[in-house]
């Protein structure tokens, strides 16, 4: 069971550097969209933290899905 904990962990973490390398090359959007699955990811991926600490960063992280889906499409 720690081996699918931590390939979660792992796909979450790579989500993530996949969504700040994608912001940095100019694609705000999908790179918000990244981080926030990722931050998903890392987020469920710890079950023992305490409550507080699990569902704040689920928090943020829809937060910024719907952030992410409200931006504008640059052109």
């Amino acid at each position: 069971m720690s081996i699918k904990i931590r390939s979660t962990a792992f796909l979450a973490y790579l989500g993530v550097t996949i969504g700040i390398i994608a912001g940095i090359a100019g694609f705000v959007r999908a790179g918000a969209l990244f981080i926030a699955v990722g931050a998903f990811g890392v987020s469920i991926s710890r079950h023992s933290a305490r409550r507080f600490e699990r569902f704040l960063p689920l928090a943020l992280a829809v937060t910024l899905f719907i952030l992410a889906l409200a931006l504008p499409r640059g052109r």
